[in-house]
This record gives structure tokens, C-alpha cells and sequence, in this order.
């Protein structure tokens, strides 16, 4: 009798979202996987000189998964770092935007500001004072998170104190990721996959019940595409009942 060929190459979309909520794709993943650890208690075997166990019993420990994202993208940072998105609208004008200004020195802009059009940024110095509009490339230069102070530049001269300034700025259209700001959330995870090697048939993961640990590290500069790993636990889903059906997830192979 032919034994049936079970080899496995899997490709597909995960999709994961709060438990009852919509279920969104977390876009490119290179890997998905899951473990059980279990803890063993043995009785060893006293009976003979070739020792052994007698008798065993194992219980499960944990049920874990990890997923690797190759899609860095503000809402699969706030899995990652358990924080909260929120959209900026762009085209909104901020105006006094009061900060002390350095020689030398990155001012950071509260929001990031629009650079199409630079002309459209002014520092202004000693607002409440002799106002002095400030030169861009004279006294300064534009960046993606403010303006850096020039060492040229006659009028930011104070390191110690720092001078008062007031920004005037576009923002830019933006999603804003606040990290470690919210608890861990339950979520439920669905990996919609097929098998590369059975001519493409279905492979489907349905994980109830999931909480994400805060990632171990990503990095955000490098000369390779960035990853961002994440771990998670499988919980124990009390609102799945009957025999031989898993609290935890299920795997359902197309034949």
C-alpha cells in the first residue's frame, strides 16, 4: 500500500485582530510557527541494575508561537511594542510652536513637518522680545524631524542657555506609533495558507485565543530589509466546548 506524500512547503497571508473584532492582514511574514513545552515527572525504576523509568507523566507547560514580519508598518509596531496608533492629518498648519533653540543643534518638531515646500517653515527668534525671522541655510537647515542650528549662523550663539524660538510648520500626513501604552490585548490569529508542495492545496491555522509579548529588538537601520519578530502565547479558549475540539488552535489540510 502507497504511503501518502505529506511534504510541506507553506506560503500565505496571516490575518489577526482583538478577539470579536475584524480580522486584518499583518502583510509579508517569512515565518509562523508553534510549540508546546511540557514538564515531565518520572518514577524511576528501582526494580533492576539497568535503571529506567517506571512510570511517567507529562503535562503541558505552555502553548507559544512566533511569527517573523517583514512589514513594518505602524500598526504591527504597536503589536510589537503594545502601544497606539493614531493618524495625522496632513496640511494642518502649527503655529507657535515654542522650543529652545541650541547651536548646532536638531530642534525636533513636535509633529514632522511637511519639507515639499521649505519656505513654508519659520523660526522665529526671540518671540516675545525683538522677533527675528530666521534665514534657512544661514541660520539653519530643514531636516525630516525639524531644523539643525549652523555653525555659521550669528544668531543662535548661546550653548548654555539656549535661546528662545517659536516654529511655525505644515504637517505632514503621518501615523504615529506610542509605545508601551496600553496593556496587552487578547487577540485571535487565522494563517489563510496553502501547502506549495500538494499543488497549492489549503492550509488554514485558527488560533482562538493569543497574547503578544513585546519584541525582543528590531532594528531600524541596516543595509538588509528589516524584520520584526514577535512571540506569542496561545491561550486556553473557555468558550470552545466538546470532545476531541482544541481550546487552543486547529489545523485543516485540503486532501
Amino acid at each position: 500500500m502507497a504511503t501518502k506524500n505529506y511534504s510541506y512547503l507553506g506560503k500565505g497571508p496571516i490575518y489577526a485582530g482583538v478577539v470579536s473584532g475584524a480580522l486584518l492582514p499583518v502583510g509579508n511574514c517569512s515565518a509562523l510557527q508553534f510549540a508546546v513545552s511540557e514538564s515531565k515527572i518520572n518514577q524511576p525504576d528501582y526494580t533492576s541494575a539497568g535503571g529506567g523509568s517506571a512510570n511517567s507523566v507529562s503535562r503541558v507547560d505552555d502553548v507559544t508561537g512566533s511569527m517573523t514580519l517583514l512589514d513594518l508598518s505602524p500598526k504591527n509596531l504597536s503589536l510589537a511594542y503594545r502601544g497606539t496608533t493614531r493618524e495625522v492629518t496632513g496640511g494642518v498648519n502649527v503655529t507657535a510652536e515654542a522650543h529652545t533653540a541650541f547651536p548646532q543643534a536638531l530642534l525636533a518638531f513636535v509633529n514632522t513637518p511637511d519639507v515639499s515646500d521649505t519656505a513654508d517653515i519659520v523660526v522665529t527668534l526671540d518671540p516675545s522680545g525683538s522677533p527675528v525671522v530666521l534665514v534657512e541655510n544661514t541660520d539653519y537647515e530643514v531636516t525630516r524631524a525639524g531644523v539643525v542650528f549652523l555653525e555659521g549662523s550669528t544668531n543662535i550663539t548661546d550653548a548654555v542657555d539656549g535661546h528662545d524660538v517659536e516654529v511655525d510648520y505644515p504637517k505632514a500626513e503621518s501615523v504615529v506609533m506610542e509605545a508601551l501604552v496600553s496593556s496587552g490585548q487578547e487577540y485571535r490569529l487565522i494563517f489563510d495558507g496553502l501547502n506549495e508542495a500538494q499543488s497549492g492545496k489549503a492550509v488554514t491555522i485558527s488560533a482562538h485565543r493569543i497574547k503578544f509579548s513585546p519584541t525582543a529588538g528590531n532594528s531600524f537601520i541596516g543595509d538588509e530589509f528589516a524584520e520584526l519578530p514577535l512571540e506569542f502565547t496561545v491561550l486556553s479558549d473557555s468558550t470552545i466546548a466538546g470532545a476531541d475540539i482544541s481550546k487552543f488552535f486547529k489545523v485543516a489540510m485540503e486532501q
